[in-house]
């Protein structure tokens, strides 16, 4: 009887033992189906927009992980809610019916299961690094290619806006900086916003010096000018000797040269030279007009003649590189240069550049220039010859990513194409009599013809509105060619814990930063021999190629390319890299932080949904509950 008795709880404990146990395996499951449904669903949720594609793959991807009528549960739909911004919540309630506790009156076990998902992330950075050049103003699926980008670009930023609110709510940041590059960059009021004397106050360039003569001399005569009017006697005198003052011979006065000299003549009126004596003599409303001495005028004309020494007169061009004082023009004030020759210059005569020649000639015409903000590098090594070396040279300056300037060799130059001319390849001066005056373009001398770009300003790491984002973007004009070692040079720069901002964060509010550069082509390396770019004009300041017409240009900066990319990823930064509308090669593949993060884009839609899924990727999509 005890153990009849006994029997019947145990009974009841395998059933429920038996009961729980496969309960609890269908929670599990459906658990996962949970978490895999609000993952999905958030990852398609674009810019907040909770709508049906949301719901739909939420429940799709939960049925695909538990099947309706898995262990034996009722039919049922989970639901998909937004609670806040940002988050996605599931929740399924169900009902599984027992085996063994239904004969103690125990027919259903309830289910219910709940979750939620987050894209979170901690402290973000993020560095644009653009290509800007010519060819991104052709057109694409009908938009111009740098429209596009445009699109692009704010799609990222929309990917990326809801959870650059709740970061800001936890007191965190998400940044974004922005790096235009074409064959240079616009960095330099940014520089010497930081700093004034990280840009050169004295800067050589390929320009020419007007050269003028340093023997003879003499002074030439330039126009007279005259003044005439009524000059009146200073007593009343008779008629014969009024006529003989007015009809006085002309007297010369001044001088020697170069001091003024002047020729003072007399008339009887400014029309006639005859003396009429009721218009010289007691005239109508003279101070005495009756008797035999009356008032007497005449009319007086003064021609005054100056002169201008010619003796130091214009001789010829030299071409050379010439150094100039840019110590106010780097400050945002305008210097004033000389266009021509024309003029003349003072003892001892000899050479002047334009910005010497504006003040130190008479008679040429002048322009004022400013500083458009773009920059030429600081100083570099020619041993960087396109090898497969990554490790960069101790005298490569430009590469040293957190060098803070120290001397010349480490400061950056301002951009000054209105002085620049260029020559037949190499240092040696040459003479030319040529003059060309075009403006907008690099001067020639008949030798050789090249341009110059500046691209849009950089703007450094900051918290951006989307209206600011979309300001900048829409300022962006395509121009120059593709120089993608200098876009990565301040990419790395901008996203840098050190150097000239040091920007960069490793942790802010005592949480971990990540930083991400997305490097976006739209070509491969290109190079010039005579074209003002971040390192001059190559052919003549030879800063990466040396003596010579520019050997192996090409490989040199792909090199310098391989080597900043290696740098910058160095620095624990993510490297995405962007081929639109063009292929990758091994460079930009390698460039990236993996292989993964190096793709192609071939159109518009393509090029937006890429920008949206690296948001999706820089932004860790996770399991909040």
């Amino acid at each position: 009887m005890v153990m009849a008795g006994a029997m019947i709880p145990m009974l009841v404990l395998i059933a429920c033992a038996v009961d729980i146990t496969r309960a609890y395996s269908a929670k599990t499951r459906m658990q996962s189906a949970c978490d895999a449904g609000s993952l999905a669903a958030r990852r398609v949720m674009r810019n907040e927009n909770f709508n049906s594609e949301v719901t739909d793959t939420g429940t799709r991807f939960f049925n695909f992980n538990f099947p309706q009528g898995s262990y034996g549960t009722s039919t049922f739909t989970p639901t998909i809610t937004r609670p806040s911004s940002g988050v996605i919540r599931m929740s399924a309630r169900t009902q599984m019916p027992t085996t063994l506790m239904g004969v103690f009156g125990y027919t259903t076990l309830p289910l219910s299961v709940e979750c939620d998902a987050s894209l979170n992330f901690v402290n973000t950075d993020v560095v644009l690094v653009l290509d800007v050049t010519g060819s991104m103003a052709d057109p694409i699926d009908g938009t111009a290619k740098i429209d596009a980008l445009e699109d692009a670009v704010l799609a990222l930023y929309d990917e990326l806006a809801p959870i650059q609110t709740q970061l800001t709510a936890q007191g965190l940041r998400l940044r974004y900086g922005i790096v235009p590059y074409s064959s240079t960059v616009n960095v330099g009021h940014l520089l010497v916003a930081r700093d004034a004397s990280y840009v050169t106050d004295s800067t050589t360039y390929p320009s020419r010096v007007a050269n003028y003569a340093t023997e003879g001399g003499s002074f030439a005569p330039n126009t007279p000018t005259s003044s005439s009017g009524w000059q009146t006697n200073s007593s009343s005198i008779t008629s014969t000797a009024c006529q003989t003052w007015v009809q006085s011979a002309a007297v010369n006065g001044g001088g020697p040269a170069p001091t003024a000299t002047t020729r003072t003549s007399y008339r009887g009126s400014s029309s006639s030279a005859t003396y009429v004596a009721s218009t010289n003599w007691g005239w109508s409303g003279a101070s005495d007009t009756s008797g035999t001495s009356r008032s007497c005028r005449r009319w007086r004309t003064i021609e005054t003649t100056t002169y201008s020494w010619t003796g130091r007169v214009f001789t010829n061009w030299i071409y050379r590189q010439e150094a100039y004082d840019t110590s106010a023009f780097k400050t945002g004030s305008s210097i004033t240069l000389a266009t021509n020759a024309n003029g003349f210059v003072a003892a001892p005569g000899g050479t002047y550049n334009a910005q010497q020649l504006a003040t130190a000639a008479t008679g040429v015409g002048t322009t004022s220039v400013s500083w458009n903000g773009c920059i030429e590098e600081r100083d570099t090594t020619t041993s960087i010859n396109g090898g497969t070396s990554l490790t960069i040279p101790a005298d490569a300056h430009d590469l040293n990513i957190n060098l803070i300037p120290n001397s010349n060799a480490t400061r950056w130059h301002p951009m000054m194409p209105d002085v620049v001319y260029t020559r037949t390849a190499g240092s040696t001066s040459t003479t030319n009599t040529t003059i060309n005056t075009t403006t907008g373009w690099i001067k020639n001398n008949d030798y050789s013809t090249g341009y110059w770009a500046c691209p849009a300003e950089a703007r450094r790491l900051d918290v951006m509105t989307r209206t600011q984002m979309e300001n900048y973007l829409d300022d962006l004009e395509p121009i120059g060619g593709t120089y993608h070692d200098i876009g990565m040079i301040w990419g790395a720069r901008f996203i840098s814990t050190g150097g000239v901002f040091a920007d960069g964060c490793t942790e802010y509010n005592g949480m971990p930063c990540n930083r991400h550069i997305i490097f976006l082509t739209d070509g491969q390396q290109t190079t010039y021999c005579n074209v003002l770019t971040a390192y001059g004009v190559e052919q003549n300041d030879m800063r990466t190629t040396g003596a010579g017409d520019c050997p192996s240009q090409q490989a040199r900066h792909e090199q310098r390319f391989r080597m900043i990319c290696n740098a910058a990823k160095n620095m624990n930064t993510s490297i995405w890299v962007i081929a639109f509308d063009t292929g990758l090669n091994a460079n930009l593949t390698g460039c990236a932080s993996n292989a993964n993060q190096a793709s192609t884009s071939s159109s518009q839609t393509a090029l937006i949904a890429k920008f949206r899924e690296i948001g999706n990727q820089i932004g860790a999509l996770r399991l909040v509950k």
